[in-house]
């Protein structure tokens, strides 16, 4: 009876010592059936990327907020991304059980003040 209490320990050490990993989140941008822009949180590292996947002239911004209360949400990061194909990065260390969201829009250059149209809003808790 003794070995099992010994080897039942380490058990329950190692379960607890592995990080959890939430995985990345993704919402999107589509018109007409055409995807415009993406925007990513990538859980190892918190990157953020923006892609502009559509030529068309304009621009893409994705957003990143924080949520004070379940109502309340602050703009925290953005980022501009004018160049099809690619994507633009930033970092913004993301805090456990805390709750966030992204969403990505068209935008008129990196200057536009009133972007649209926009992707849903996707919250995610790191």
């Amino acid at each position: 009876m003794r070995g099992a209490v010994v080897l039942a320990v380490p058990a329950i050490v190692l379960s607890v010592g592995t990080p959890a990993f939430a995985g990345d989140t993704w919402v999107s941008l589509v018109n007409s059936q055409v995807a415009v822009a993406s925007m990513q949180h990538v859980d190892d590292g918190d990157y953020f990327r923006v892609y502009d996947k559509l030529a068309d002239g304009h621009g893409v911004r994705g957003y990143l907020y924080h949520y004070n209360s379940p109502v309340d949400k602050t703009l925290v990061a953005t980022k501009y991304n004018g160049g099809a194909g690619t994507y633009a990065q930033f970092q913004y260390d993301v805090w456990e059980l805390n709750t966030y969201a992204i969403q990505v829009c068209s935008v008129d250059g990196s200057n536009d003040t009133s972007p649209g149209p926009c992707s849903p809003i996707r919250n995610f808790t790191e």
